[in-house]
């Protein structure tokens, strides 16, 4: 009986080591992967940034068909006034440069057309020079205030869409008014001496200057010449030029010459305005309305 179990024993572990020799004991029960087969990578990566590049590319080509902004303007303003006598080279005057500053709200129709109405502080000037060995010089100011509405027309080159807000050059053409308060502003006061040929007595020369603005309100006109650079999404930077003309006088001094306290001759001095001006704006855009299909919203 023992004799029979091994034996059975042995055959047992005969078939065991003749199955674990078979080389397709390890193989899979699927079909074998063909030589050029290539795995799928997911494609969610491009996809996302497929889908930014093309939502960047139609921020950049919104059709926009009207805007408007908030703008704060700085500027130096050059205006010349004029002289009526000057004393026989005694007294002069000169043109005046003079800082200001504006705020100003505009209204662009598709991106061609602009209507822009302003306020500035901006001073005309009155100087007056009196010649000497010590030349002295005297600036006179009036009430500073100017109200202006402009329109304005975007130069196009080319084929290029003109609803695109880009950056690009403007021209325009206004007018406003300047209130005046009628209001003296400066007198002024000057005594000297001098003598005459041989006399050995001196003459005393007396000099009076008396300022004050219109009572009646005065206009302008101007043309203006800028360029719009785009610096953001809701800014822009202008820089600009501008030309004007003064109708009505704004600032008069009037002065007297006298000697030995009898007036001899008069002048006077007039400023309307007409100069120009070079600034730079910074405009805010708080509103935008786009064509129907862009986008699909308003900002």
């Amino acid at each position: 009986m023992k004799t029979l179990y091994t034996l059975l024993l042995i055959s047992l572990c005969t078939q065991l080591t003749h199955a674990q020799s078979n080389e397709d004991y390890y193989n899979p029960v699927t079909a074998p992967v063909k030589p050029n087969y290539e795995p799928v990578s997911p494609q969610i990566n491009k996809f996302k940034t497929h889908r930014a590049e093309t939502v960047l590319s139609q921020i950049n080509k919104i059709r926009i068909r009207n805007r408007l902004y908030f703008g704060i303007d700085g500027f130096m303003r050059m205006d010349k006034s004029s002289i009526s006598n000057t004393f026989n080279g005694l007294i002069d005057t000169r043109t005046g440069m003079k800082s200001g500053y504006s705020v100003s709200l505009g209204w662009i129709n598709q991106e061609k057309w602009a209507l822009e109405l302003d306020y500035s502080r901006s001073p005309i000037h009155n100087i007056l020079v009196i010649n000497g060995d010590y030349p002295m010089e005297y600036k006179m100011e009036n009430d500073k205030n100017n109200l202006a509405l402009r329109g304005k027309r975007r130069l196009l080159f080319g084929r290029s869409n003109s609803s695109l807000r880009k950056s690009a050059f403007w021209i325009g053409a206004g007018a406003g008014i300047v209130p005046n308060s009628g209001k003296q502003k400066e007198y002024l006061q000057f005594e000297g001496y001098a003598r005459q040929g041989r006399r050995p007595i001196l003459d005393t020369l007396f000099l009076t200057s008396d300022t004050h603005t219109s009572s009646k309100i005065t206009s302008f006109a101007d043309i203006t010449a800028e360029y719009v650079l785009k610096v953001a999404k809701a800014l822009d930077l202008s820089f600009y030029a501008r030309k004007q003309w003064g109708f009505g006088t704004s600032l008069t001094t009037d002065m007297a010459y006298f000697v030995n306290k009898v007036q001899t001759q008069q002048s006077t001095i007039k400023a309307d305005g007409t100069g120009m001006s070079f600034g730079i704006s910074l405009r805010y855009v708080f509103a935008i309305g786009l064509h129907d299909g862009d986008l699909n919203h308003r900002e």
